[in-house]
């Protein structure tokens, strides 16, 4: 098992370096989700990735069917789990770890980790920042540059730093 994940830390920036090539559009954003897919923990089908997307660890990543990653976001150290349907806006940054203090500074000191979920049809717009130990409930907005600190409730449009609530949205029959 450790040489796997030495394989994958090896490899995987080399075949996301390749993948860059490829188009922003069609046929590109498909071929580097399914090719990147294969490297993580569980990836669904239709997966679509645009150019410049950044798997940091790509072996702790849950993909489900038809998630779409927007250009240049970045998805961090951790376990993340992203449901089905999700949408992550261009230059996002979902991380499931960080820095703690040691003698009064982050530099050395530990990495803290905790899980991020988002869940079933969620919607991450442009420059949003979802937190360590988050989950964005399903059927959620997060509107464009919000960070995201904590969970959220499902069917509702989220803004701000940190984000909040600011609109209820439709159940559908489930």
């Amino acid at each position: 098992m450790k040489s796997k994940t030495k394989c994958i830390k090896f490899l995987f920036p080399i075949i996301e370096w390749v993948l860059h090539g490829a188009p922003d559009y069609g046929w590109g954003i498909a071929i580097r989700g399914c090719v990147l897919g294969r490297f993580f923990k569980k990836c669904g089908k239709n997966f679509k990735v645009n150019i410049g997307v950044h798997f940091y660890n790509p072996e702790g990543l849950v993909v489900g069917d038809h998630v779409y990653i927007g250009f240049h976001s970045y998805v961090g150290n951790g376990l993340i789990t992203l449901g089905d349907e999700v949408v992550i806006g261009p230059f996002c940054s979902i991380t499931a770890g960080n820095h703690q203090q040691k003698n009064g500074s982050v530099r050395f000191g530990p990495y803290e980790m905790k899980p991020i979920v988002i869940e079933r049809g969620a919607w991450l717009g442009a420059h949003v920042s979802v937190m360590p130990g988050v989950t964005v409930a399903r059927g959620n907005i997060i509107a464009a540059g919000a960070v995201v600190t904590h969970s959220t409730a499902p069917y509702g449009v989220y803004a701000g730093v940190p984000a909040k609530r600011i609109k209820e949205l439709p159940h559908p029959e489930e």
